[in-house]
């Protein structure tokens, strides 16, 4: 999914919601390049401590596989920042009445 609409709206508001900021930040940490490993770990875990029931639901799709840390590739931490965002996006258009 295309999200650059949604980030185009988050940005130009003068004050967004921590859900906002959660938002941009993962799709900033997507945009990196060079990926930075360390920099997508930090966010993943944030997003997961922010949002657990987000957590819940990436840990429960059938194509999320659990890895040691010392394991787990960009594509993998790619996947998950992904899946965070497409999930966080939903939230934030659920809140706004969008999915209703």
């Amino acid at each position: 999914m295309d999200y650059s609409f949604l980030i185009d709206l988050l940005r130009l508001k003068q004050e967004i919601t921590p859900l906002e900021k959660d938002i941009l930040d993962t799709w900033n940490e997507l945009q990196k390049n060079p990926f930075d490993m360390d920099s997508a770990n930090k966010q993943i875990l944030s997003n997961k401590i922010s949002h657990p029931d987000i957590a819940l639901m990436v840990n429960a799709l059938p194509t999320t596989i659990a890895k040691p840390q010392n394991q787990v590739t960009e594509v993998d931490n790619r996947y998950i920042l992904q899946c965070q965002l497409t999930f966080l996006a939903g939230k934030e258009m659920e809140e706004q009445g969008y999915g209703k």
